[in-house]
């Protein structure tokens, strides 16, 4: 049995496979303007949710501190 010789070719064959599958990477990963615009409303009602959260917490230990509870 004849042992399969390399191709000459073949480092040029992974060679464009990896900039092939790295720009797709890219072109699949960078946002558009909608996605961007969508990301940056999730993350601004993420922002006044938490917003929210906090100012209910506070003026409920405020009225607790206002009625001179022992909380």
């Amino acid at each position: 049995m004849n042992p399969t010789l390399p191709s000459p070719f073949s480092g040029v064959r992974t060679c464009v496979l990896r900039r092939y599958l790295t720009l797709r990477y890219q072109l699949l990963s960078a946002p558009n303007g909608a996605a961007k615009a969508a990301q940056r409303a999730r993350k601004r009602r993420k922002k006044q949710a938490k917003q929210e959260r906090l100012r209910n917490f506070f003026a409920w230990c405020a009225g607790f501190e206002a009625y001179g509870s022992i909380f």
